[in-house]
């Protein structure tokens, strides 16, 4: 099929966004992302074909910044290992995206997991920061999950549920990390829906979650604290429910990608709509498909993730034209 030219695909993005921006009315505040990404370990491990959880982590996180936003975005960016996180940026020293994206490659592995502290501060962090304006609050967790050194102490420490989501254990790991997320105090259940008090502030909870669903054994990882772990009731397909109620609840996109998952599926192109690896005009047919329709968490043509298929989406297509195209 004749591929449609870049100057006939801009003509309709110039079309589309003047119709938005009739609609739209005033601009909104800007979207606050803090980006935390896992480089514990066992992320070393081999995802899909020729590539690692991460490396395939971070191929994920670059697509989604040079996603079109639809506002202007802020940028935290924070790794994990061992027993505690690392704020490489925070949003006070405005990052740009290129140096979120520089900061992401030039991240290296680490050892285990203290997951329930560094989700637990990332959402204080975004809590906390410009409290009394209206902002978009979204985490981006990249991960493999199993929880492993969380101090004791920790507002978030817990045991591992032995039950799954979302009937979690009171004082569990994920119990408190779910009250985080949606009532901004660890020990106080609540709707997500009612958002984190005093202004009511919703935070969005998107997952990468890079695993496999082969079960777990001492040893067969490569953090060196693994036997602390409880291996009747953590699995990877028990952090995968947990993970996915938690987006769901909090209107964020979850993902998996196992060694199974198609390449173009696991590591995709931002613009790719139909994920066959080359952004041209059979994309932009599958946006304008869609267009201004509410999508499913995770949709391939919902490259930035407000579950609506609208001009962003389609300038997404358009900036990142004839990528990996022949």
């Amino acid at each position: 099929m004749k591929r449609l030219s870049l100057r006939a695909v801009t003509r309709v993005a110039t079309g589309l966004a003047c119709v938005v921006g009739l609609w739209g009315g005033v601009a909104s505040a800007d979207e606050h992302v803090l980006v935390l990404l896992d480089r514990t370990g066992s992320m070393g491990l081999q995802s899909v074909p020729g590539k690692t959880r991460f490396q395939v982590a971070k191929e994920r996180i670059v697509a989604f910044l040079n996603s079109a936003a639809g506002e202007p975005r802020r940028y935290a960016f924070w790794t994990f290992e061992g027993t505690s996180y690392t704020p490489v940026y925070n949003f006070n020293q405005n990052a740009t995206q290129a140096q979120v994206e520089a900061a992401v490659n030039a991240a290296v592995l680490g050892g285990n997991t203290p997951l329930a502290r560094s989700v637990c501060a990332a959402v204080d962090e975004l809590i906390g920061f410009l409290p009394n304006e209206f902002h978009t609050k979204r985490v981006y967790l990249a991960t493999d999950g199993l929880e492993n050194a969380t101090p004791s102490g920790d507002q978030c420490a817990g045991f591992n549920s032995a039950t799954p989501y979302p009937l979690l254990e009171v004082n569990s790991w994920q119990w408190k990390v779910r009250n985080k997320a949606c009532t901004g105090l660890a020990t106080a259940p609540g709707a997500c829906s009612a958002g984190i008090p005093p202004m009511g502030l919703t935070l969005i909870v998107d997952i990468d979650h890079l695993f496999d669903y082969v079960p777990l054994r001492a040893g067969s990882l490569l953090e060196p604290d693994d036997a602390r772990r409880d291996f009747a009731s953590l699995t990877p397909e028990r952090d995968a429910a947990f993970f996915t109620g938690l987006a769901d609840e909090t209107q964020g996109a979850y993902k998996s990608i196992t060694p199974s998952t198609p390449q173009s599926e696991a590591t995709p192109l931002p613009g790719d709509a139909n994920l066959d690896g080359c952004v041209d005009v059979s994309d932009r047919s599958v946006v304008l498909s869609l267009y201004g329709q509410g999508v499913p968490s995770g949709s391939p043509a919902d490259f930035n993730r407000d579950r609506v298929v609208n001009v962003y989406d389609y300038n997404t297509v358009l900036q990142n034209y004839g990528s990996g195209c022949p």
